[in-house]
């Protein structure tokens, strides 16, 4: 639950064995989770470094007094969850019982077909808050789109093409992700990062949603990204602006790598669905509700 948007009662805690709240925070959020200790178990859901927030990535959470806010919540919980090794290790002072829940993606979309257009086309989506990441991977980007005139770039979220300097597609985020999922046409998907600590507690969901649609990508070669891409079978990891020049031109000149990286992406993927990673959460609630 976000403060402000919702507010658990000690009444209604009494019917629950848990109650999971996603990165309660500020006054409001430590006064509603003071209230609720001992009435049930609480739990603190998180997937963002909330310690080490940026302008980009959290601008609310960048004074110190929201800072110390999400600490005191934390450690009013009886376990936290969250998506990887870094972010445990960073909640670990405030909390000793923290269960590492990976994203998943539905095993239906291991499934789907990708629309497929006559240009070839490669592809980014990402919200506003990711200009850093694509500021290190313009110039490259520009210079591929340059040299490649039957190339598109797609663009959904936020529209980064006049950053870009070339005339790009763009679709806005949809309401339903399933919409979001049909219109995602790339052949060749990017993934840049910038070098900020707040991006190491970012996940490679991006990654295992594009290798779910076969899609090869060419990542950043650090957190989150350097956890899951495969290098030379899934995807490409990059650490220079060469190396993003030359790995797509790559893939844009050999349909058959583009084939079977895809292909490899996908069976990747399909080793995280959440019809078989649900017991993670099943065993972890479990846990806490029962006190072990």
């Amino acid at each position: 639950a976000k403060p402000g948007s919702f507010e658990a009662s000690v009444e209604m805690a009494r019917d629950f064995d848990a109650l999971c709240f996603q990165r309660p925070a500020g006054r409001e959020g430590a006064r509603m989770l003071e209230q609720l200790v001992g009435h049930t178990k609480l739990v603190y859901e998180v997937d963002d470094d909330m310690l080490n927030a940026t302008t980009a990535g959290i601008p609310s959470l960048v004074s110190k007094q929201l800072r110390d806010s999400v600490k005191r919540c934390v450690r009013l919980c009886d376990m936290v969850t969250t998506t990887n090794e870094y972010l445990a290790e960073t909640l670990s002072p405030y909390n000793d019982n923290i269960k590492i829940l990976p994203n998943h993606i539905k095993a239906g979309m291991l499934d789907m077909v990708r629309p497929q257009r006559d240009r070839l086309t490669i592809g980014w989506a990402g919200g506003t808050s990711h200009l850093g990441d694509m500021v290190t991977v313009m110039e490259p980007l520009r210079r591929v789109l340059d040299d490649n005139a039957d190339v598109d770039m797609h663009f959904i979220g936020t529209d980064y093409g006049p950053v870009t300097k070339h005339e790009c597609r763009f679709t806005p985020w949809q309401q339903d992700v399933g919409d979001y999922y049909k219109g995602i046409d790339f052949d060749i998907a990017i993934a840049p990062s910038e070098d900020t600590v707040f991006n190491r507690s970012k996940t490679w969901i991006r990654a295992l949603e594009m290798g779910a649609l076969g899609i090869p990508i060419v990542a950043q070669n650090r957190l989150p990204y350097s956890d899951y891409v495969i290098d030379g079978k899934t995807g490409f990891l990059v650490n220079t602006e060469q190396e993003w020049y030359d790995r797509l031109t790559e893939l844009i000149n050999d349909s058959e790598m583009r084939a079977e990286m895809g292909a490899a992406a996908r069976i990747e993927a399909s080793e995280w669905t959440i019809e078989e990673g649900w017991r993670l959460w099943e065993k972890a609630y479990e846990d806490i509700a029962s006190g072990s």
